[in-house]
């Protein structure tokens, strides 16, 4: 029987940080948790990205059987048809001339609807855990790409986008911090830098040049989230936000289930407690007495928390602004489109582990204003380019500066994820992230109105991404530096005076 390590008042595991480490830090466990909630991050953003190619306006159109552009199509006089209507909504819908603002607007809607999901999942995932939050978000959006797969018409596909956004911003907030409290300090970048998410748009760009029927491009790429059946049994729930919210017997078969696969000795059930009891709130009087739980009326009752979470939110939304800015105007470059979505799913997969190798190196606060202020110099360069130059006989220089911004931009959302988990208790670190990280979705929603500008005005669109990138990186001067620093536990308030809450890291011995 393997021997039980205990804890006392000058040896043994002293807090959550102090028994992962005891556990092994990094071992078989983490690497398999990781990619098990990771993983599921693939299909999410085929999912998300698919209206790049079921919404597009085909080139091609019929007028009483003869064959016209796109822009010859509204000045048809007859019947207007598509050459085949099961390329796209815009082809089977007829959303063309006075109704071709239809299937940008439902790109609209489903980025509105990653504000409703961040509110809403982070809350549940501090309310009720880790796991069970997990698996509803990904219900959520199984049930909205089903629905979009059998769409009867435009309202229906519209509801359907409202309900994937809405899930998949929730789904990436949950994974964040699931993945990050089974980590250490030395390895919590890397709950960000393994995101499969480059290869899932890799994977849409192949698909789409396979699957050119754009329901069977939907059923295509929601299959892999049927995988949760075979995950969800070797996923534990946060020991963290068990050990918060008093479940101490859960959290010891959690320990248990961490040691038997790193090979390590267990821990004994009274070292948890009285890790449990150093970082319970002081306004609990023993440890039956129910834990509070937090709402988002909190973040406004304490200054520490309302600072760092409007600074992050101003962050979030240059981040938001700049990458699906980016993201939506692959359509202006040159170059086979398929192709190009491949390029902009190759820049994560490169970006997302480039910028964990970085965190090792720099810390939080300085990768996350180098890689905007990088960002920033692509873009500047671009739009100079694009002023200066005639860019049909440099449209590779162009297309080569514009994905290496988006590889930059994307490392720095990598980085934010991480920095934005830490900078909040468990307590309340999913709603913390839900509530900053939900300014993406703003930026996200305004990115497509400037990628219609570059219709008109090619340099416009990166001249903003590039300022407001810089203004965004100045902004991460104001947060507090997290790096090495172990997770805060839980958000205290004093009773014994009027002062507002403040958030502290227990260290005191039981």
């Amino acid at each position: 029987m393997a021997k039980e390590i205990k804890g006392s008042s000058s040896t043994g595991p002293q807090n959550i940080e102090d028994a992962l480490e005891a556990l092994g830090g990094f071992g078989k466990f983490q690497a398999l948790v990781l990619f098990l909630i990771l993983f599921m991050e693939l299909p999410t953003a085929m999912l998300i990205f698919l209206p790049v190619f079921i919404g597009k306006n085909p080139s091609e159109w019929l007028c009483d059987n003869v064959t016209v552009t796109k822009t010859e199509a509204c000045e048809c006089m007859g019947n207007v048809t598509p050459v085949d209507d099961s390329v796209s909504i815009v082809a089977e819908w007829n959303l063309i001339c006075e109704s071709s603002w239809v299937s940008d607007t439902i790109v609209t809607v489903q980025m509105s609807g990653m504000i409703l999901g961040k509110i809403l999942a982070s809350q549940a995932c501090d309310w009720y855990g880790r796991k069970k939050s997990f698996v509803g978000v990904l219900v959520l959006m199984t049930l909205g790409s089903i629905t979009t797969a059998v769409a009867p018409n435009p309202y229906v596909y519209g509801g359907a986008r409202f309900v994937c956004g809405a899930s998949f911003s929730g789904f990436l907030g949950i994974t964040s911090v699931y993945s990050m409290e089974f980590l250490t300090p030395g390895w919590r970048a890397w709950s960000s830098g393994l995101s499969p998410m480059g290869i899932g748009i890799m994977t849409l760009g192949i698909l789409a040049y396979l699957i050119r029927t754009w329901r069977t491009l939907v059923w295509a790429t929601l299959l892999p989230f049927f995988g949760i059946v075979f995950i969800l049994p070797f996923l534990p729930e946060s020991p963290r936000w068990l050990l918060r919210n008093n479940k101490i017997t859960e959290g010891h078969k959690v320990f248990n289930y961490i040691a038997r696969l790193n090979n390590r000795d267990p821990l004994d059930i009274e070292t948890l407690r009285c890790i449990a009891e150093k970082e319970r709130p002081k306004t609990l009087e023993n440890s039956n007495e129910e834990v509070k739980q937090f709402s988002y009326l909190d973040f406004f009752r304490n200054k520490q928390l309302l600072k760092t979470t409007l600074c992050l939110q101003c962050v979030w939304f240059t981040c938001g602004l700049v990458y699906f800015g980016i993201s939506f105007n692959i359509k202006n470059l040159s170059g086979d489109p398929y192709m190009n979505v491949v390029y902009m799913g190759l820049m994560d997969f490169i970006g997302y582990p480039g910028s964990s190798f970085l965190l090792m190196k720099l810390s939080r606060r300085k990768s996350l204003v180098a890689l905007m202020s990088l960002s920033a110099v692509f873009l500047v360069a671009m739009a100079i380019l694009q002023i200066t130059l005639e860019m049909s006989n440099y449209k590779y220089i162009l297309a080569i500066l514009c994905f290496l911004g988006k590889l930059s931009i994307g490392g720095a959302r990598c980085v934010l994820r991480v920095f934005s988990g830490e900078s909040f208790p468990t307590a309340i670190r999913s709603m913390g992230l839900g509530v900053s990280s939900g300014a993406i979705s703003f930026g996200g929603m305004l990115a497509p109105q400037l990628a219609y500008l570059g219709d008109s005005s090619p340099s416009l669109p990166f001249f903003v991404f590039a300022v407001v990138s810089v203004l965004g990186s100045l902004v991460s001067f104001l947060l507090a530096e997290s790096d090495g620093k172990p997770l805060q536990e839980e958000v205290r308030t004093k009773q014994a005076s009027h002062k507002k809450p403040e958030v502290i890291t227990v260290a005191s011995v039981c």
